[in-house]
């Protein structure tokens, strides 16, 4: 069985219209000779001359013109099928969706995310679960709906599509009234310390990296993903956080956010926010819509 090109069959009804194999070109963008190949291979697809030329115009065969009666209803059927793949309702999603995100993007980021695919997805059921040191391997097993989010650097595999969408800086965070008042290096020894840590993420925080790096006599006193736990503490106590900054909104107003000493961290330093998913989603319509809406939403925190 002999491949059928079924992308020559537009160049029929073009010919049929321009009658010319120069206006045919010049309609397709492309050259003459090019043209004249195309419609040998459909000569030979249909072993009919297809056009006999009269004068300087293409008269189209009994057989062609047979064809064309047909073809607009075939290239029609064909184009619908395409269209149709195209034309995703976002409102017809159900089942289950499966949002892994790192813990200090659930009540933000996972919050609104939730919230618009409620209002537009009503008979859809999210699952919302923080981002574990396995996400990686679950989001390899689970191509069908399963999407995460963290921060950057995370070690993965080929198996899973990686796009960036956006990015966020860290602070130190105490509660309104500590005796805090600037965060300098030497100010900040005296208080225990808090981590919000990301699962997955292999080495050393940043913060305890930088604490190594100027060798300073200050220990980390407690490394965790619980945001709430690390509230408590400053609220409690005297304790410093050193939290993402798109969290000021949601954990209340009863906390300061200081920027981090220049000495430590450069202003210009962010961490960069990835989404993942199996590659196989790659170029599915619901991922495209929700990296533009992670993208969006990031933007406002």
């Amino acid at each position: 069985m002999h491949y059928k090109d079924l992308n020559l069959l537009k160049l029929l009804i073009i010919l049929n219209e321009e009658r010319q194999t120069v206006l045919a070109a010049k309609r397709m963008n492309l050259s003459q000779p090019t043209i004249s190949i195309m419609l040998k291979k459909l000569r030979d697809q249909f072993d009919d001359p297809l056009f006999i030329r009269d004068k300087n115009n293409l008269i189209p065969t009994v057989k062609c013109a047979h064809i064309l009666l047909t073809l607009p209803d075939i290239l029609g059927q064909l184009d619908k099928l395409y269209s149709d793949n195209m034309a995703w309702d976002i409102s017809q999603l159900n089942g289950e969706l499966h949002l892994l995100l790192s813990p200090p993007l659930v009540s933000t980021l996972g919050s609104q995310l939730v919230k618009r695919l409620t209002l537009l997805a009503p008979e859809l059921t999210v699952q919302c679960s923080h981002w574990s040191i396995n996400t990686p391997q679950k989001l390899e097993m689970n191509s069908h709906q399963h999407f995460g989010i963290t921060y950057l650097p995370m070690e993965t595999n080929k198996t899973l599509m990686e796009q960036e969408v956006g990015s966020d800086t860290f602070a130190f965070v105490v509660r309104n009234d500590h005796p805090l008042t600037e965060a300098t290096i030497n100010n900040l020894l005296p208080y225990p310390m808090s981590i919000c840590i990301i699962p997955g993420v292999t080495g050393p925080s940043k913060a305890e990296q930088l604490i190594r790096h100027f060798k300073l006599k200050k220990k980390i006193n407690l490394r965790t993903s619980d945001v709430s736990l690390m509230t408590n503490l400053m609220k409690e106590s005297d304790y410093i956080g050193i939290m993402p900054c798109s969290l000021q909104n949601s954990i209340g107003d009863g906390f300061r956010f200081l920027s981090l000493p220049p000495e430590l961290v450069p202003k210009s330093y962010q961490r960069k926010i990835s989404f993942f998913c199996h590659q196989m989603n790659r170029k599915q319509p619901l991922t495209e819509w929700l990296i533009k809406e992670i993208k969006g939403i990031l933007k406002t925190l």
